[in-house]
């Protein structure tokens, strides 16, 4: 339908609607031979005449230019009057007319839509596209304006239809204003885009612009996504963060082509190159053909290079050297940064032991120096088998399970440790060592420990093994790359009771025919030698009391001045041997008989003849075990 047959169907609906309703003047209704005048196309559109009787109100669209017009665009609103009369013709002031379309295609300016007329009885509104968006997908739909206004108790109407023109949409980069833009490393730059309508700026509601670019999607560089016009201008800040090229943005409106802007980001400048690290972690090699279990032949050591704002420098070339003459092979003279301004050099080991740097220097000078990396053999030796316990008299003679620990350290010909995960073997004649699953262990820094327990076999003195009595021989091997290295060390599986104490006194002192000392009245000096039933020291940590029993009349026979150690320390057997003579530990006591001045029985003190005394020694093992009788040091003194 044309829009002058559009026109002409409203308006014989319009007739009609007059007809049925005396009092209601919807367009211009006449009582007789009235007309109404609608143009089509960008024409002038209006109803008029007037209803004898009866109020009316006349409409009269025009563009912004003031022609006649019934078509409304995004550059051309529409200005509606609408006159008011009576039924006499006269115009009707401060009345309030109300506005209304019947589509959401536009918007009535002032948004009451209702507006008192004036002395003339004229009442303006203003109507405009309500969206770009409907102008882009609403151009030549149809829609009607109706005005309505109530004077004395009668309502009086007014239409008038209008269509939606159509818009041509746009984007204009105003800046940069030749489309391209250089900017500095790490710098900002506004873009700003123009929307227009029809060649005109769309200021009439904001409009969504989106912006999009390979930098900002990778994060090298920052901007919002989307930006919202201010008076038909979007603007966005755009952050280089290390681009280094020329980054497209492009720029995109619904309907509208889509335009570019090319931000030029400048390459940041190198300032430094950092040492990051090294692997192995141990920062050590080992020589070239020592290399396996747990051992490397090369390093690989990780530099960074920055750019003048501490960022990661991509793409950055990094030259590499060495600060030695010593015969290590260097994996590349230089390298190229990764996206995260890192490069990588591998260093592997010649066939001496060594230590080296590794220098890396940007192309501007700028260098720096990696951590030393030790070349070491990396294989055990002999020299460097080193055997220890960590209790070796342990109360393990009688009692099962009692554990102590044997270590092995291991290192190679320059006294470096050997690499993590050498196997170290052990083995024992008595007792046992290990573990259900491991005669063994492999060290960590050169080092590891096993577990060695208390149990059968034992043997004790004149044992037909022709082994020596109460002692575990624990043997511990290993092999480098040519030879097996191995040792031993022992343990004392001490008894629980001091089965041989021998006192020793000094030069000059007798024993009589009870067995007795002949004691002078100073004070003396023994050697006291305890000892379990092997001839061995007691276990570590048993003490050893010494107390002076006293005579008939309950006077002391002997006052003890002094007596050390009174507990047996950790004894091994590579340095201790007992025998019947002088079995294990040696201990001192100095003491005087007679007791102290004013005793009864006082040394030398009254008469002649002899008195007796005794000494008691009570020794205590770390499981409790006490040794019983309490053993006694008889002596006698003069009086």
């Amino acid at each position: 339908m044309t829009s002058r047959d559009w026109s002409g169907s409203f308006l014989r609906s319009a007739r009609k609607l007059c007809a049925g309703v005396a009092t209601l003047a919807l367009v211009s209704c006449g009582g007789g031979g009235g007309s109404h005048a609608i143009s089509s196309g960008g024409g002038s559109s209006s109803t008029g005449g007037s209803t004898i009787g009866a109020p009316a109100i006349t409409l009269q669209l025009t563009n912004s230019a003031g022609a006649a017009s019934n078509q409304v665009s995004t550059s051309s609103p529409l200005t509606a009057k609408a006159t008011l009369v009576d039924a006499s013709g006269t115009p009707v002031s401060n009345t309030l007319v109300s506005f209304s379309t019947g589509q959401n295609f536009t918007t009535i300016s002032p948004l009451s839509a209702q507006v008192l007329t004036n002395a003339s009885g004229v009442a303006t509104v203003t109507l405009s596209v309500a969206s770009l968006a409907i102008a882009q997908t609403q151009g030549g739909s149809g829609d009607v304006l109706t005005a309505q206004a109530a004077v004395d108790s009668t309502v009086a109407k007014g239409a008038a239809p209008f269509s939606i023109g159509a818009t041509q949409v746009a984007l204009s980069l105003a800046a940069p204003a030749s489309g391209t833009v250089n900017v500095p490393a790490y710098s900002s730059t506004l873009i700003k885009v123009n929307v227009l309508a029809n060649g005109a700026p769309y200021t009439s509601t904001p409009v969504s612009v989106d912006f999009q670019s390979a930098c900002a999607t990778s994060g090298k560089a920052s901007m919002p996504a989307t930006a919202t016009t201010v008076n038909g201008q979007a603007v966005v800040t755009y952050t280089d963060k290390g681009c280094s090229s020329t980054d497209a943005v492009t720029i995109t409106l619904a309907g509208a082509t889509p335009i570019t802007a090319s931000m030029v980001d400048a390459a940041p400048t190198a300032a430094s190159v950092e040492f990051v690290s090294a692997t192995p972690a141990g920062e050590a090699i080992v020589i070239q053909g020592a290399g396996g279990n747990g051992r490397v032949e090369t390093a690989t050591l990780t530099f960074e290079a920055l750019d003048t704002f501490g960022n990661p420098l991509p793409n950055e070339t990094v030259n590499f050297s060495l600060n030695t003459s010593q015969p290590v092979t260097l994996g590349a003279t230089a390298g190229v940064t990764d996206a995260n301004g890192k490069v990588t050099v591998s260093v592997s080991s010649g066939t001496v032991p060594t230590t080296f740097r590794v220098i890396a220097t940007l192309p501007s000078g700028q260098s720096t120096i990696s951590d030393g990396i030790t070349v070491t053999t990396g294989q055990p030796v002999q020299a460097a088998f080193s055997l220890s316990v960590g209790t070796p008299n342990i109360e393990g003679w009688q009692y099962d399970n009692t554990q102590t620990n044997v270590n092995i350290l291991l290192a190679d010909q320059n006294g470096n440790p050997v690499a993590d995960g050498t196997p170290v073997v052990f083995q024992t004649d008595s007792g046992a060592i290990g573990s259900s699953t491991n005669g063994g262990c492999v060290t960590t820094n050169g080092g590891c420990s096993v577990t060695f327990r208390s149990q059968n076999p034992r043997y004790g003195l004149n044992n037909s093994a022709g082994k020596r009595p109460g002692v575990a021989t624990v043997s511990v091997s290993t092999t480098s790359a040519l030879y097996t290295l191995s040792g031993q060390i022992h343990i004392f599986l001490s008894g629980s009771q001091a089965s041989n104490i021998v006192a020793v006194a000094p030069s000059g002192i007798s024993v009589n025919s009870s067995g007795a000392f002949v004691l002078p009245c100073g004070s003396t000096t023994m050697t006291l030698y305890v000892g379990d039933l092997n001839y061995n020291p007691m276990p570590k940590g048993t003490t050893i009391a010494v107390a002076a029993a006293l005579d008939p009349t309950n006077t002391s026979s002997a006052q003890i001045l002094n007596f050390f150690p009174t507990q047996v320390a950790a004894e091994s057997p590579e340095t201790l041997i007992g025998s019947a003579v002088n079995p294990g530990t040696t201990h001192t006591l100095v003491f005087t008989p007679g007791g102290g001045a004013g005793a009864k029985n006082q040394c030398g003190s009254v008469g002649s003849g002899t008195n007796s005394g005794t000494l008691l020694i009570t020794v205590t093992s770390p499981l409790g075990v006490v040794t019983t009788p309490q053993y006694p040091i008889n002596f006698t003194y003069p009086k």
